[in-house]
């Protein structure tokens, strides 16, 4: 996608709402001065004036209207200051960067994607794409781990992604007492499954020994290389390719990604630099 405004410059935005979505993370939603234009798997570079920039994966859909959402953990210093935001408060988004989800691959087929924690966060646009696509994809069945019941991100809107055709799966490292779902990796999910997974897509994000494990299993699977896809991050700090904290081999995260295939990165120490 692209965009009138230069995405070099930064463009202030007004916190119109801030969600919260589990231990240290909120959603932020964020009317801009003017609409942006991106895609599922892009970044922007998020300021807080004085106290510096990080890259945030966009957790909205394009095309509705000025506003943008990013799901944010605190993490750091200028996570920290964004957290301690609120309604009112300015913030600065530069970009959109990166590569976006490749979503031709999922035309016709089933799809499967998986999350871990605060992976979620950039798969949520995904998964409405393919609810507005509903026609022209087959059956989609999320796979999404999380530490604790509390800490399972968008949860109050899972049953309007059922209503219109998505499977849900879920499942916690811990459970509590009211829990009454699975039960450990999101791994163990695979039996409920019932896609024909050599012919279908993935799309998978989380933490990096689940990026690991999920894209090995899909690739035993039977599942092409190249229909086996996963985003990275990296300590970005200026998102074009310039600064070099994401450099990795011949590739940067930033530029080159955010978004792989398991075929360009099995053998690659990209896969061992991100996070």
């Amino acid at each position: 996608m692209t965009n009138d405004k230069n995405i070099y410059l930064p463009v202030s935005g007004i916190i119109e709402q801030v969600i919260p979505q589990g231990r240290d993370v909120s959603l932020f939603r964020v009317r801009t001065q003017m609409p942006l234009e991106y895609a599922p798997g892009q970044f922007f570079m998020v300021s807080v004036w004085g106290a510096g920039e990080v890259p945030i994966s966009v957790t909205s859909l394009s095309g509705e209207g000025n506003t943008v959402e990013l799901c944010i953990r605190r993490a750091g210093l200028v996570t920290g200051i964004i957290h301690s935001l609120k309604a009112g408060d300015a913030l600065w988004l530069r970009g959109p960067y990166g590569n976006g989800f490749p979503l031709d691959i999922s035309g016709g087929r089933d799809v499967v994607v998986v999350a871990g924690g605060i992976g979620m966060a950039p798969l949520r646009p995904l998964l409405k794409w393919f609810m507005k696509k509903r026609e022209d994809v087959g059956q989609v069945t999320l796979l999404y781990g999380a530490r604790t019941p509390d800490d399972i991100a968008f949860r109050d809107e899972m049953e309007g992604w059922k209503e219109k055709g998505i499977k849900v799966l879920l499942t916690v490292d811990r459970a509590d007492k009211g829990w009454k779902g699975h039960v450990g990796l999101v791994t163990g999910l695979w039996q409920e499954v019932h896609s024909d997974l050599q012919k279908a897509a993935a799309y998978i994000c989380g933490p990096e020994v689940m990026i690991k494990a999920v894209m090995g299993e899909l690739f035993l699977f039977g599942m092409p290389e190249e229909r086996i896809i996963t985003t990275l991050e990296a300590h970005m700090k200026c998102g074009v390719g310039k600064c070099g904290h994401c450099y990795a081999g011949p590739r940067y995260i930033c530029t080159d990604g955010p978004v792989f295939s398991y075929r360009e990165i099995k053998n690659h120490r990209l896969l061992y630099l991100s996070r």
